[in-house]
């Protein structure tokens, strides 16, 4: 037994010493990375070199028009606060209606912008690029992941949704519900009650009534 043991501490102790006797030397070949992990990544380095530029610098200027995460665009009208949602707006986390569609623990109901056309179709385009994807364009939950085998989208067009106050669904946008994910972190405040307004806007253009419309526009009707 110590006869083993002494063999193994022998060998242990070559393996070592070999190992430190290598220390500062330079091989030809890459060394073998069982676990490569996350090691080699297609980035750039500061002061490196890199293959991906013709001349081999990874020091470039950023490409015109981009925005590192976080950074707002000075005279934006989204995402700067301007709108005085809350103290800095775009992306904060205070415990205001504004920021979180709650008045304590209930929902509020009304938009704390100013619903014009502007807003509109500010929510129309961040609808149709995060939204219709699953609800489809008119809200119907008919989208194309839906034809994918996601079928529990909801129809936004539904009573439970169009009872719903403005700030639960804000708040669903925010923190997600059910196989729906958070978007909160990828959509900026101002931008998640424009969307609520324009899911009204939905709601409405599915749901009208002919009493609903202005008297001149019912009287055009009536005239057909």
């Amino acid at each position: 037994m110590l006869r083993a043991f002494f063999l193994l501490f022998t060998v242990a102790a070559l393996g070592v010493i070999s190992l430190v006797g290598f220390r500062g030397t330079t091989f030809v070949n890459p060394p073998v990375q069982l676990v490569p992990d996350m090691k080699h990544q297609p980035k750039f380095v500061t002061q490196h070199s890199t293959g991906f530029f013709a001349d081999g610098r990874a020091d470039h200027p950023p490409i015109v028009g981009t925005v590192p995460v976080g950074y707002t665009l000075p005279g934006r009208y989204y995402q700067t606060g301007v709108n005085n949602i809350s103290a800095n707006s775009g992306f904060t986390r205070t415990s205001s209606y504004g920021d979180t569609g709650l008045f304590g623990d209930v929902y509020g109901d009304g938009i704390p912008l100013p619903v014009n056309r502007a807003l509109l179709e500010r929510g129309k385009d961040r609808f149709e690029i995060h939204c219709a994807v699953c609800h489809d364009k008119a809200g119907s939950g008919n989208g194309v992941i839906k034809g994918l085998g996601l079928a529990t989208i909801a129809s936004l067009q539904d009573d439970r949704i169009r009872q719903q106050p403005d700030g639960q669904i804000y708040n669903t946008i925010t923190h997600g519900k059910n196989t729906m994910g958070a978007y909160g972190p990828n959509i900026a405040v101002e931008d998640r009650w424009a969307i609520v307004a324009y899911i009204r806007a939905l709601q409405i253009s599915q749901n009208a009534k002919v009493a609903d419309l202005p008297a001149s526009l019912r009287e055009q009707l009536n005239t057909k």
